[in-house]
């Protein structure tokens, strides 16, 4: 399979629980490029900031078919500080995992720890379109 220069970004809008500081919340982008797809990018951008703290974060994972491709968490020894208004990249791995289907869908879930934090803002998701040569 060769990658084709077709790509799709989905900015999704944080559930507005997720704004609360103890509720977990999910988005979901579906994959609609007419074939097989890889996530090649995942952004968390703040809408106001949240302070880094080791017992009461928030974790960003992102993951295709119950497969984790990445993560980061507002912890000190974590991403740290996540500044509003500054993309916040979601380092991916897992090659060979990060492929979905036509339909298929790439989650991002949103965890807390402790009594959690507030967290507004997008998270915003890049695929590229995967072809069989």
């Amino acid at each position: 399979m060769s990658q084709s220069n077709e790509f799709h970004t989905a900015t999704v809008q944080l559930p507005t629980g997720v704004a609360t500081a103890g509720t977990d919340g999910d988005i979901y982008v579906i994959n609609r490029l007419g074939g097989k797809a890889k996530v090649v990018n995942v952004d968390f951008i703040a809408e106001a900031a949240i302070t880094a703290n080791n017992s009461n974060n928030a974790t960003f994972t992102v993951s295709v078919g119950g497969a984790s491709l990445g993560s980061i968490v507002s912890t000190v020894a974590g991403t740290g500080d996540i500044t509003a208004g500054v993309v916040e990249a979601i380092t991916l791995s897992g090659a060979g995992s990060n492929l979905l289907a036509e339909g298929g869908l790439v989650k991002v879930a949103i965890t807390k720890a402790g009594s959690g934090v507030a967290v507004t803002g997008v998270c915003a998701v890049t695929l590229q379109r995967v072809r069989a040569d």
